[in-house]
């Protein structure tokens, strides 16, 4: 298959994931590891390990279709 389909598929993995994992993140209580009235520091933090592990994700989902089209 065309590497601009493993393009498109990564990209759509990696948002669907990141986001499922924002609101994942959200539910945790972060206010307990930072200062008071820091919000965006905690949302940022959030934003950043969620396309963390949006990206791991979706790099090893692709890997695991690539091998298996190998075997195949």
């Amino acid at each position: 298959m065309p590497s601009e389909f493993y393009l498109v598929w990564y990209f759509v993995i990696v948002v669907i994931i990141g986001v499922a994992t924002y609101f994942a993140l959200m539910a945790l209580d972060f206010s307990k590891l930072f200062k008071p009235n820091s919000t965006w520091q905690i949302k940022l933090l959030a934003i950043l390990i969620s396309a963390a592990i949006g990206f791991i994700i979706a790099s090893g989902m692709l890997d695991i279709i690539r091998y298996i089209k190998e075997i195949a």
